[in-house]
């Protein structure tokens, strides 16, 4: 199996690369910051080079006060919260539009998602701008109330993934919550570490999975 790994930033994946040559099946790829440099990136890889499954894996804003700063989310399902039109006050998604999809979900297994059980599970957001305001935070949870995590690249990885027909599994370590931007309360070195580890145990678990299929 042939995988390729994606993360925007290289400290993001920095602990991975340093035991990368354990893993001879998997390629890294650092995107940069942003959908529109992930979807270029991914574009150009994907058309010179054939993979099984994508991973992304990063850090992110949780909306979840039960899950803990440090934890680690697998994102099942990704969305494009701002594709659409302003109409007013409201918010047309490019869905009812009739020009495209802003949804995607994760397949594994015979077209299933397939949840790791070491994981907890959420549906992630991706978003030009991260959240830093309470107003602009409570209408985005009113139009997406079972949002888990914000993410800056998670639904162009989805996107790709869809194009491509492959599989594709997100990993995101909580840094932050998605609340007034407060550094204070950050812990990145903490998500980058666990979504390590996270990645590890992901790519040792694959062999049991995928004997399913």
């Amino acid at each position: 199996m042939k995988i390729l790994i994606v993360a925007a930033t290289q400290f993001e994946i920095q602990p991975f690369l340093e035991v990368a040559s354990n893993y001879p099946n998997c390629d890294t790829v650092i995107t940069g910051v942003g959908m529109v440099a992930t979807a270029f990136e991914l574009g150009r890889i994907l058309h010179e080079n054939e993979y099984d499954l994508l991973i992304n894996i990063g850090i992110a804003g949780c909306f979840d006060r039960n899950l803990k700063i440090g934890e680690v989310v697998q994102v099942t399902s990704e969305s494009f919260v701002e594709l659409g039109a302003e109409d007013d006050q409201q918010f047309i998604p490019i869905e009812q539009l009739g020009y495209g999809r802003s949804r995607f979900e994760s397949s594994l297994l015979h077209g299933e998602n397939v949840m790791l059980p070491f994981l907890s599970q959420g549906h992630g957001i991706t978003v030009n701008k991260v959240h830093g305001n309470a107003d602009s935070i409570a209408k985005v949870q009113q139009l997406n109330p079972n949002s888990c995590i914000e993410s800056m690249e998670g639904a162009a990885v989805f996107f790709a993934a869809d194009k491509m027909d492959l599989p594709v599994i997100e990993l995101r370590g909580i840094s932050n919550y998605v609340e007034k931007r407060n550094r204070a309360t950050w812990n990145i070195q903490l998500a980058i570490m666990n979504s390590n580890k996270a990645l590890i145990q992901t790519l040792d678990f694959l062999p049991d999975l995928f004997s399913k299929i």
